[in-house]
């Protein structure tokens, strides 16, 4: 007896675990199943009611009266006061009690599932956008942002962008991996008055999957940009491995398509993979090597004090003058020096030969420029930058001029901190042709360090390296050095610390002891501070110190080469060692 008790109660069991398997997968295919479900259970009752109505109330004999009795009160408990009788009374409250339960709180439960689901699908961005001639920034990064606020701000130099590609508004689609009101209200953040969800848009998804990028309509786009690796990212080379890779799967989609991939701006942490990422993209790529480019800007903000306020300005969108490119549309081929002198408005620096990737910066007066050919300068306005009457005075060549050497000096120079910059940043200085004695102070051991200079392939003289393993925040550190001695003093943003939060707090500590132990009236040592966030730079308004906002300027580059792709072989030569370079 027990034992067919126990099959009975394993068998209910196992009725009970499947029809519980099929309700949930029956709930899982969507709202139409769910509302089937609910007018199931909706009908069971109400049959069931109008049943016990009938066989318990003699005054009641027809069951689809009874049912449509039933269903009254299950749908609106208004009719309860209506009911006579006990049976009619007790039946009525169970159903209209039930009315509360499955009516009006299982639909409102679905229908307030199904709403969320769908604010979240929206949320998320997966719907796919239908514009042309916008920009798409593949990635979120802490470059993302400003990236898009400088492409809001540009201004003329966007207008010209958009008429090159017959659009009438600046549109930016940003394609992250996980969407979410979260990061929608971050970005909103970041961007402050420029942000309209008018011409930015979210979406969802990886740039390594088609459908994904379809979403943000990479077809129809105008430009393509790749931040690159965040500052604090402890495998760059696996980050530039990616964007290599993204760069591949947009080229291969564009091309089975048949369509042209658009233009592809990509930032990379190592200057070596550049030739490497050009050759994975069919169309137009343009690479900055964002560490390589810091750091030889640092370089030179160092090595001659007073050059960053020039670059600064030249760097900060509506700030003073800013670098144009702008195509030599005259008739027949003129000479530099006379292009030259004709510009009034305009600082003609070079001349980018068509079809050459490399420019011609600092040229000799008689270089010949032809029809077509780009000029570069420096100007207020993009409308200045139009010559006025050529008047001939030299006999012009096609021949590069040959730069002049700088003069090499000696340089003693104190870096604090540590960053995957340090070993870019000691071989442009030793690529000036200068003696230099370099000591660098941090936290980080010397056995990573030299693990580091090994990833780059770049073994410093120990003559000219000293290392101080100790953090220069401690207490004691800086006043054990001879600081008055340094030519130059640079502050590196440390990649030791989880954010670029933590990683300015420090870096404005630094400032603040060095500048309590070094007289206000020194010139010397310069004190070169880098910094990850535009806010933490208005902490110093005022100070003659110099300031780099390394994230900033990154996005800056990388917006305005998108906006005009010329622009990326100027910075590539103004900036290098040995280079054309402005000098004070």
């Amino acid at each position: 007896m027990m034992g067919a008790i126990a099959r009975v109660v394993d068998w209910v069991r196992a009725r009970v675990h499947a029809g519980r398997f099929w309700i949930e997968r029956l709930l899982l295919r969507g709202l139409g199943y769910r509302l089937l479900l609910a007018a199931v259970i909706i009908i069971t009752v109400s049959v069931v009611a109008g049943g016990v109505l009938v066989l318990l109330d003699d005054d009641v004999s027809d069951l689809a009266e009874a049912v449509w009795w039933a269903f009254l009160r299950l749908t609106d408990p208004g009719y309860l006061g209506d009911d006579k009788g006990i049976v009619g009374r007790t039946v009525s409250t169970v159903v209209t009690v039930l009315g509360y339960l499955l009516f009006l709180g299982l639909l409102i439960a679905i229908l307030t599932q199904w709403l969320y689901e769908t604010i979240r699908k929206l949320e998320s961005g997966l719907a796919p956008v239908r514009i042309r001639g916008h920009v798409i920034v593949l990635g979120w990064t802490q470059r993302t942002a400003m990236i898009v606020e400088k492409l809001l701000r540009t201004g003329p130099r966007a207008e010209r962008f958009l008429e090159r590609h017959h659009v009438a508004e600046l549109r930016v689609v940003i394609l992250a991996e996980d969407v979410d009101l979260a990061l929608l209200q971050e970005l909103r953040e970041r961007l402050g008055e420029v942000w309209t969800d008018r011409q930015v848009v979210l979406r969802s998804g990886s740039p390594l999957r088609l459908e994904h990028l379809e979403r943000a309509a990479f077809r129809e786009a105008a430009a393509i940009i790749l931040p690159g690796a965040d500052f604090a990212d402890r495998h760059p080379a696996a980050t530039d491995a990616e964007v290599v890779k993204t760069l591949l799967s947009v080229s291969r989609n564009a091309m089975a398509a048949s369509a042209t991939p658009p233009l592809a701006v990509a930032a990379l942490s190592e200057a070596t993979k550049i030739d490497v990422a050009r050759e994975a993209y069919a169309g137009r790529c343009e690479v900055v090597a964002a560490d390589n480019m810091v750091s030889q800007i640092i370089a030179q903000a160092a090595r001659t004090p007073g050059v960053w306020s020039v670059l600064s300005e030249l760097f900060t969108l509506h700030v003073g003058n800013a670098f144009y490119v702008r195509a030599f549309g005259g008739k027949a081929a003129a000479a530099f020096g006379d292009l030259r002198r004709a510009l009034s408005g305009a600082i003609l620096i070079g001349v980018l030969p068509a079809g050459d990737e490399r420019p011609i910066v600092n040229a000799a007066p008689d270089l010949l420029v032809n029809p077509g050919d780009v000029l570069l300068l420096i100007a207020n306005s993009y409308d200045g930058c139009v010559p006025g009457v050529l008047r001939p005075r030299a006999s012009p060549s096609r021949k590069r001029s040959q730069p002049q050497s700088l003069v090499a000096r000696h340089y003693k120079v104190l870096v604090l901190g540590w960053s995957r910059k340090v070993p870019e940043l000691l071989r442009d200085f030793d690529g000036y042709g200068d003696t230099f004695a370099i000591d660098v102070m941090s936290g980080v051991s010397l056995e990573d360090r030299n693990r580091t200079f090994s990833l780059f392939d770049y073994q410093p003289s120990t003559e000219q390296i000293r290392h101080i393993e100790r953090r220069y925040t401690s207490p004691g550190a800086l006043e054990q050095l001879d600081l008055e001695s340094y030519d130059s003093i640079v502050l590196l943003a440390s990649e030791r610390l989880s954010d670029e939060d933590e990683a300015d707090a420090a870096s404005v500590l630094g400032h603040l002891v060095l500048r309590r132990l070094i007289p206000a009236d020194r010139e010397t040592p310069h004190v070169l501070v880098e910094l990850l966030d535009e806010e933490s730079r208005h902490l110093f308004t005022g100070n003659r110190d110099d300031f780099i906002v390394s994230s900033a300027l990154v996005s800056h580059l990388l917006s305005q080469v998108t906006l005009r792709p010329e622009l990326a072989a100027l910075y590539s030569e103004l900036f290098r060692p040995l280079g054309p370079q402005i000098v004070l």
